[in-house]
């Protein structure tokens, strides 16, 4: 208990120094290598943020944005793993899905924004849509990668010990991927918040996309820093309770998965 306690003391030391050094060089820069207008102080930033919590318009964005990730996250996660199993565990689904995969892969979400507004209009569905593809896409890569990589030792230790072929997936093939279904997922959860901002930049009415391309309109910089702030803590304590998560109930499927 000590150790843990220390090592977190040395990791949230470390954490305070560099988000000081970069309040530092912001300041720095802001005081005597930018213009007022276009990059604000810390400390206007933080005061027209404040102001924006104090009001509550700050955690309405933020709440709408955060609803609009969880329904384009999960439903991306779930049809990820699911294609990436049947890929991962059937060639010829594997043979057959690659190919579009590769094609897919290098098309950047923020270029289906108006494909996705033709689509589905301007409502939340288009994106919902911008979130689960590019959610989608790192799932299906790492649960196929997980399930294709499933040490043969214990598949024949199964098929010894009599289990079916639905007991092999589900009690050896997808425990066995775990580790890769669950990086995937922390990567994706990056690419749901960029895909969100990006959605939300074009044709939406609140969201931190929203707010931050309003502040352009209205040449509000420190507003539009605020957004971007707001869009990095919020990521960053998701990720790190993710990462908690994943550390308290997941812990025996990272420290044994073992390549034999």
């Amino acid at each position: 208990m000590p150790n843990q306690l220390g090592h977190f003391l040395y990791r949230a030391s470390i954490a305070a120094i560099s988000i000081a050094l970069l309040i530092f060089a912001w300041a720095m820069f802001a005081r005597f290598f930018a213009y007022p207008d276009l990059v604000p102080s810390p400390w206007d930033t933080f005061d027209t943020g404040a102001q924006m919590l104090s009001n509550g318009e700050l955690l309405a964005h933020v709440g709408i944005s955060l609803e609009r990730v969880l329904i384009g996250y999960a439903t991306g996660c779930i049809s990820g793993v699911l294609i990436g199993a049947l890929m991962g565990r059937i060639r010829i689904v594997s043979q057959l899905a690659d190919p579009l995969l590769q094609l897919a892969r290098p098309i950047s979400p923020v270029a289906l924004v108006p494909l996705s507004i033709i689509w589905f209009g301007i409502g939340d569905m288009s994106r919902y849509f911008i979130i689960f593809y590019g959610v989608v896409i790192i799932m299906i890569i790492n649960t196929a990668a997980g399930v294709a990589s499933t040490p043969n030792i214990r598949l024949n230790a199964a098929r010894c010990l009599g289990a079916k072929r639905s007991q092999i997936f589900w009690r050896v093939v997808i425990p066995s991927a775990v580790p890769y279904i669950l990086t995937g997922m922390r990567v994706a959860l990056g690419f749901a918040f960029m895909g969100i901002v990006a959605a939300e930049m074009i044709a939406a009415q609140s969201g931190i996309g929203y707010l931050i391309m309003q502040s352009r309109m209205l040449l509000r910089t420190d507003i539009m820093f605020v957004g971007l702030v707001t869009l990095g803590i919020v990521g960053a304590v998701i990720d790190g309770l993710f990462k908690l998560a994943i550390d308290r109930t997941m812990k025996r499927y990272m420290e044994h998965q073992v390549n034999v």
